[in-house]
């Protein structure tokens, strides 16, 4: 990524010039799910233990975002200017894969919606099948989007993306942004055997991870799954581990076939 980026004021501008609740009513529209950014890096929202531990960082707030940039030494000449400093643009490269109209959509909302701030953003398009083997593992793009599978355990299957880089190490902590002290509150979640304790420590991590500002979660996207309207216990299962023996075909099918 761009040395930009490396203050963390300027990662924070960037997050709260960043409208979530339009992104995710654009991607969502038409499917009938609530539209709800997430505000946990962790747990989804209808996760035991799931809190909001942004501390503003999750709201759309252009003139706190105007605020931290001109802190940072990023001038805005004009209302329409993009901002400068040392004589040096304010850009970034949103990279996206190519053959992902999401992609592109986002990419493109998050362009206006900086540029009202001041900061300038460029859409480059990348073969999807180079995109994580050239751009994301290689660190070249400064923003970019693209969504994770978690699990019912949330430290386990998310440690490697906030673990703090070491050496050539990043693990899927492609954003390069860590801390000994966010390591040390998943670890200790980790260790923990009291759920009520973890949870504590999960938090504990995330509001850390909010602070530092390498990755701003979106929204919990649906799973969506087909199937015949007379199939009983089988459908988007999210966490849930299903019990295959239980799922068949309700009477009122079996009724129908009968009579055809």
């Amino acid at each position: 990524g761009s040395a930009v980026l490396s203050d963390v004021r300027v990662r924070q501008a960037v997050a709260l010039g960043i409208n979530r609740r339009a992104i995710a009513e654009s991607d969502l529209q038409g499917l009938g799910w609530p539209i709800q950014p997430l505000d946990n890096h962790f747990f989804m929202n209808t996760q035991e233990g799931y809190a909001d531990n942004s501390a503003g960082l999750g709201r759309y707030d252009p003139e706190r975002a105007r605020r931290l940039l001109d802190q940072a030494g990023w001038r805005q000449t004009g209302p329409r200017q993009v901002r400068q400093r040392h004589g040096r643009p304010l850009r970034l490269r949103f990279v996206i894969p190519a053959g992902a109209p999401v992609s592109r959509q986002e990419a493109e909302l998050t362009r206006a919606m900086l540029r009202r701030i001041g900061v300038a953003v460029d859409i480059r398009t990348i073969p999807a099948a180079d995109f994580f083997d050239l751009c994301v593992n290689a660190g070249s793009f400064d923003i970019t989007a693209f969504s994770w599978l978690g699990s019912m355990l949330p430290v386990s299957s998310s440690r490697s993306i906030f673990v703090n880089p070491r050496g050539g190490d990043i693990q899927q902590n492609y954003s390069r942004v860590g801390s000994a002290q966010i390591d040390q509150a998943m670890d200790r979640a980790l260790r923990e055997l009291d759920p009520a304790a973890a949870q504590r420590y999960i938090n504990a991590a995330d509001r850390l991870i909010w602070q530092a500002m390498g990755v701003l979660p979106l929204y919990q996207r649906p799973q969506l799954i087909g199937a015949d309207a007379h199939l009983a216990n089988e459908g988007a299962h999210g966490f849930y581990t299903p019990v295959y023996q239980d799922v068949g075909f309700t009477e009122a099918a079996e009724q129908s076939a009968e009579q055809s």
